[in-house]
């Protein structure tokens, strides 16, 4: 007997809508094997839908951050890069909805986030494991580009789930060059 693992509703639009944005209500209900007469008694517009994605991003970031102890830097830095790239398309999609940029809670949200894994990437920093030059607005864009690179690859079956953690610090950590001059 095989066990189908659903995949809950919002995780699914989300990654229908960070592939192709343009996706029609039709399309998401389909992907995710509902009808769309069920999807709209579930979200009675497309804004209402797309809301309630950014709120999903935002709760499973905050899930992800909050498993982390700042006691060790280097652990730290892990155990966040491991539980923010299973939730890639969700991030993805909080990251590139221009919408977000004008809603005030989840903007709130995003703001107190980054706060936080800024004040994982710092005490990295100050422990020397990040340059002490690396500006902040630099380590979280850095951070943030490696995170959806490391998850497109997972999704796209060119890295394994459990190398992608290793490459994401490893890129972050040291850059992708041969160390040569």
């Amino acid at each position: 007997m095989t066990v189908r693992i659903r995949t809950p509703l919002l995780d699914v639009v989300a990654e229908v809508l960070v592939t192709d944005p343009s996706a029609s209500l039709a399309e998401v209900a389909e992907a995710a094997g509902i009808g769309r007469t069920t999807l709209h008694k579930q979200y009675a517009t497309r804004d209402d839908l797309i809301r309630a994605v950014g709120f999903r991003a935002l709760d499973l970031w905050e899930r992800a951050l909050g498993g982390v102890s700042d006691n060790h830097p280097d652990g730290a830095l892990r155990a966040v890069v491991a539980a923010m790239i299973p939730i890639g398309p969700q991030l993805a999609f909080l990251w590139r909805t221009p919408a977000f940029d004008h809603d005030t809670q989840i903007k709130e949200r995003w703001h107190s986030l980054e706060t936080r894994l800024l004040a994982v990437l710092t005490h990295a920093q100050r422990e020397g494991i990040i340059a002490a030059d690396a500006a902040d607005w630099w380590m979280l864009q850095t951070f943030f580009a490696l995170i959806y690179v490391g998850a497109e690859s997972v999704g796209r079956g060119d890295l394994a789930p459990r190398d992608a953690p290793d490459r994401v610090m490893r890129m972050f950590l040291h850059g992708i060059g041969g160390g040569h001059r």
